[in-house]
C-alpha cells in the first residue's frame, strides 16, 4: 500500500462540481437578482457563471475561494446588503445545495476504511456545509476528520488543514495522500509533504493539474488500484 491515510478535498473531488454547485449557483443569482435583467448578468459575471450553458467557469471564485470570497465578491453589486448578510444567505442556502456522488460514497469510503487507511476532507467550504452534505449521502461516519476553512486551520492552499490531518491520524506526511481537482489543493499537499492525486471531476484539466500530481486520474474510484499498485 502507498499510503497509510487519504484527505480528499470536497467540491469537485467526492462531490462533481458542476452537477452539485451550478444549479445552486443560478438559483442564487436568480434569487439575488429579483428580476432584474441587468443585475442578474453582473452577477453571473461576478461570480464566473456561464448562464447559457449552465456552467461555472474554470476561473470562477466560485471554484476555488472560500465562501467570504464570494460574499465580498458581489458586495458592490448589492449595495442593500452587507457583506455580513451576503454571507449568511450564501451560507444558508449552499447547506441546501444537493451533493452529486462522482461514485458512491459509502460503498467507496467504506471500502477505504476496512483496508485500514485512515480518512479526511479538507476543503474551503464551510465545515457544516461539508458535514451537512456529507450527511446526507450517508458519507460524513466514515470521515473521522472533517475540516472548512472555518474550522480554525486556515484555507488551502494553506497546510493549516493537512498538518492537522497529519497529526489527527498520527501519520507522517509522506504516507498519507492528498487527492484533489484543483491546484489549491496540489499545492498544499505538496507544501506540507503529502503524496498528491489529481482527479478531473472538477473544472481544471490534466495540463493544469499534472505538475503537481504523482498521477492525475479520471476519478476517485481510480484511487484503490494506485493506492495498491
Amino acid at each position: 500500500m502507498r499510503a497509510d491515510a487519504v484527505l480528499f478535498d470536497k467540491d469537485g473531488t467526492l462531490f462533481d462540481f458542476q452537477r452539485t454547485w451550478a444549479p445552486w449557483l443560478d438559483d442564487v443569482i436568480s434569487d439575488l437578482g429579483g428580476g432584474d435583467a441587468e443585475l442578474t448578468r453582473a452577477l453571473d459575471r461576478a461570480w464566473g457563471y456561464d448562464r447559457a450553458v449552465g456552467i461555472i467557469r474554470p476561473d470562477s471564485v466560485v471554484v476555488a475561494g472560500e465562501v467570504q470570497d464570494l460574499a465580498a465578491h458581489v458586495a458592490p453589486l448589492l449595495p442593500d446588503m452587507k457583506v455580513a448578510e451576503i454571507l449568511e444567505y450564501l451560507l444558508e442556502t449552499s447547506v441546501l445545495a444537493e451533493p452529486f456522488e462522482v461514485i458512491p460514497l459509502v460503498e467507496f469510503l467504506g471500502g477505504l476504511a476496512a483496508s485500514g487507511l485512515g480518512l479526511g476532507v479538507a476543503t474551503n467550504d464551510a465545515e457544516q456545509v461539508a458535514r451537512a452534505q456529507l450527511s446526507r449521502v450517508g458519507a460524513e461516519a466514515l470521515l473521522p476528520f472533517i475540516a472548512g476553512y472555518d474550522t480554525g486551520h486556515g484555507g488551502k492552499p494553506g497546510t493549516g488543514m493537512l498538518n492537522a490531518f497529519a497529526e489527527h491520524a498520527a501519520t507522517p506526511p509522506a504516507r498519507i495522500v492528498m487527492v484533489g481537482d484543483s491546484t489549491h489543493d496540489l499545492e498544499a499537499g505538496r507544501a506540507a509533504g503529502m503524496q498528491t492525486v489529481a482527479v478531473l471531476t472538477g473544472v481544471a484539466e490534466a495540463p493544469d493539474l499534472a505538475p503537481l500530481a504523482d498521477i492525475v486520474l479520471p476519478d476517485i474510484g481510480h484511487l484503490p488500484a494506485w493506492l495498491e499498485g
